[in-house]
């Protein structure tokens, strides 16, 4: 099945294992997902990083890391623009969120977030490793369709209500 899937995406690689729904339970349609991975035979993901208000998942295939994405909450204040993953040579604004840039391995996104009754941020980074495996340009189009479709999801399963 998945490998029909991967046909149908125009992908000449297969992959053994099935494409889940989800980024450590966050809900992610699987074509947004797909171009985010490498082929293989087992996928696994794991929040071990993670904690309350900081959402933290890798995705595993065949034991290497190919996607790593962090959300936080952070005080209303703090702008996350000045965080090292917002000094990323070469990115480009994308529209998720309030603000948002995307580069070859980086994608980031802000917006205001209410938790726990208080007005916070809530931000997120995705990091897709392995980047010389393939072309720079459709990378940055699979991450900005990533965060376009993660983020919102992600911000409210980190307990965010607007």
């Amino acid at each position: 099945m998945t490998a029909a899937l991967l046909a149908v995406a125009g992908c000449s690689n297969t992959s053994q294992y099935a494409m889940p729904g989800d980024v450590c339970g966050v809900p992610v349609a699987p074509s947004v997902l797909e171009p985010l991975l490498l082929p293989g035979e087992k996928l696994e993901q794991t929040t071990a990083l993670s904690r309350p208000g900081a959402p933290h998942c890798f995705v595993q295939v065949d034991k290497e890391t190919v996607l790593g994405v962090q959300g936080e909450v952070v005080p209303a204040e703090t702008d996350p623009t000045v965080r090292r993953e917002w000094q990323v040579h070469g990115a480009t604004k994308i529209d998720v969120g309030d603000a948002a840039l995307v580069s070859d391995i980086n994608v980031v996104a802000v917006a205001p977030c209410v938790h726990e009754g208080a007005n916070r941020r809530f931000v997120v980074q995705a990091e897709r490793f392995y980047p010389n495996r393939d072309d720079a340009a459709k990378r940055r189009e699979a991450l900005t369709r990533f965060m376009t479709a993660y983020f919102p999801a992600a911000k409210k399963a980190a307990g965010c209500t607007s």
